[in-house]
């Protein structure tokens, strides 16, 4: 059973659901309730402005303190889902989900393995047990393959796992970051479909507030017009997809973010401006992602820079989309950027 400080750290569970309900506060209760709507505008604002990394996100334990502050949290998270619903922004809406599942894995690393367990249980139907001399976890490799496919280092692969009658074992780190998927994807949901909720004038105010917050910190993201000299209108068709997903936040794959910044980077683009254009993704991690650009760049590492993919190779991996007549005639994407800039400047 999760305890009223368990309830603040994991609002997303069905305890805290049935906590809240239990508590019978309508929408008109929250306009009188300044500390919860002033929380859950908190958390919606920091979801945006915080670096969303890997690992846990300090600097709300003292809201657990006492009985009082533990409503607070919970009570805003369930608020604050409502309000960004109203806001109806699907980027911020991931980022949200992403940021509270960050939180929430941050908290379950440090807590008690049955914790995560029962959590993992209950909430997500995870058939999963501990292997106490072990010191591991078992997973089933179903409930497994369905968070870890999502997850881009090779360790995450099931080839590199030890399994055993269909059970695939896992640290209680590992534990936490599956289930980080599966919160994400939990919160995310709760923004589908069309039923519109009808505010109280108080809250409507602040959801009027958070819109103009969130159009302010979308004109900080990164443009077309940001990539110097590099010409986006002469992007080969599967570049040009994968750079407007990352632009508008959708998650791209390994392969295709290494196609895509190997492609920028040798048509000019700086390093600088390629680490910049991730920043629109829900999971960017500034210090990681410069890193890695520099190395596809050279500039770190082997000191070898690197080129994106083949056509051939691009089609192997499922990113060729959309090929025009100039595919046809090429072999390489870099060779599409040369003929088309070419074409266009004549």
């Amino acid at each position: 059973m999760l305890s009223r400080t368990d309830l603040a750290k994991y609002p997303f569970t069905v305890d805290a659901v049935e906590y809240v309900k239990g508590l019978e506060f309508k929408l008109e209760d929250f306009s009188g309730y300044e500390q919860v709507a002033d929380r859950a505008v908190e958390r919606l604002k920091e979801s945006a402005l915080r670096p969303v990394r890997d690992g846990y996100l300090p600097g709300k334990e003292e809201r657990m303190g006492d009985e009082g502050r533990r409503n607070v949290e919970i009570l805003s998270f369930p608020l604050a889902i409502i309000m960004m619903k109203s806001v109806g922004d699907p980027y911020f809406q991931k980022r949200f989900a992403l940021y509270e599942a960050k939180k929430a894995s941050g908290w379950l690393e440090n807590d008690d393995t049955g914790k995560i367990v029962e959590i993992a249980r209950k909430n997500f139907g995870w058939k999963v047990s501990q292997d106490i001399p072990a010191k591991m976890l078992k997973l089933h490799f179903s409930d497994y393959l369905r968070n870890a496919s999502k997850l881009r280092e090779d360790k995450w692969k099931l080839v590199n796992r030890s399994l055993e009658y269909g059970d695939v074992y896992i640290t209680k780190t590992d534990a936490a970051r599956l289930l980080e998927e599966e919160v994400r994807q939990h919160i995310y949901s709760k923004f589908q479909g069309d039923v519109e909720v009808e505010l109280p004038q108080t809250l409507g105010d602040r959801v009027a507030e958070l819109k103009t917050f969130f159009q302010a910190q979308k004109k900080a993201l990164p443009s077309e017009e940001k990539l110097g000299e590099v010409d986006s209108k002469a992007f080969p068709p599967c570049i040009a997809s994968m750079y407007m997903q990352v632009l508008s936040g959708k998650n791209v794959s390994h392969i295709g973010r290494f196609t895509l910044t190997a492609f920028l980077l040798n048509v000019g683009a700086s390093t600088e401006e390629v680490s910049k254009l991730y920043t629109s993704a829900t999971d960017f991690d500034e210090r990681l992602t410069r890193y890695q650009v520099e190395h596809i760049a050279g500039v770190v590492g082997g000191r070898v820079k690197y080129k994106p993919l083949t056509c051939a190779n691009m089609r192997t991996h499922r990113l060729c989309s959309n090929p025009d007549e100039t595919c046809s005639k090429i072999r390489h994407p870099l060779q599409y950027y040369g003929r088309k800039k070419r074409s266009l400047k004549t």
